[in-house]
């Protein structure tokens, strides 16, 4: 399985930018993995509101740290 095109956007933002382990953008992309690789896993342990969830609060951070438009 592929990682989610957004968490790679992170970590490389973070890389380039410079920031620490514990800066949100890399904490919230390897929130993101860890939710897609449970919600397609076998069995699934994450659910579809949990999947959602940990890309909205991805999202809102990468947005807000790019200056992108979140919507």
């Amino acid at each position: 399985m592929s990682t989610p095109d957004l968490s790679e956007r992170m970590r490389s933002r973070a890389d380039v930018d410079q920031l620490p382990a514990d800066h949100m953008l890399r904490t919230l992309a390897d929130a993101l993995d860890e939710a897609v690789t449970g919600f397609y896993g076998t069995p699934q342990s994450v659910s579809v509101r949990r999947l959602v969830g940990a890309w909205a609060r991805a999202r809102m951070v990468w947005c807000a740290h790019t200056g992108e438009s979140l919507l």
